[in-house]
């Protein structure tokens, strides 16, 4: 078995468990192996990059690292001890607040991280296959 055909076996087992979680309504096994894929993707999308610059493995690292700490921060907050009193941040529940002030920027953070990684070195590569387009379409 090809690693390749391991990692498909690998998606299909994380995304059933998904699935397994949304018959089962559990928020939970929906999330997190939703972020593994993630991380996977990333890793996957970046093998090439990585393999000229292997210092940039600690981006598809960090982002799963980050992810995690702030899902499961997410996740100590929602339980009901705490979510039960009457605590607000900015006029929203604790667990709003996070992922509107540091979950959603920073996947806007990470994807631009990740279009400027492909993109900074490929410039000139891109150029000059688009110059080569323009001459076969002409």
């Amino acid at each position: 078995m090809h690693v390749s055909d391991r990692i498909i076996y690998l998606f299909l087992f994380l995304v059933g468990l998904s699935l397994i979680g949304m018959i089962l309504q559990s928020w939970r096994m929906i999330l997190y192996p939703y972020l593994i894929v993630i991380g996977i993707t990333i890793l996957i999308g970046m093998w090439k990059s990585i393999i000229h610059v292997p210092k940039k493995i600690c981006i598809p690292i960090s982002v799963s690292i980050i992810y995690f700490i702030l899902y499961g921060l997410l996740d100590i907050l929602s339980l009901d001890s705490i979510a039960d009193k009457d605590y607000y941040i900015f006029g929203m529940t604790p667990t709003m607040a996070l992922y509107l002030i540091a979950i959603l920027p920073s996947a806007v953070i990470i994807c631009l991280l990740y279009a400027i990684t492909f993109t900074h070195g490929n410039m000139s590569n891109n150029t000059n296959e688009n110059h080569e387009l323009d001459e076969v379409i002409k």
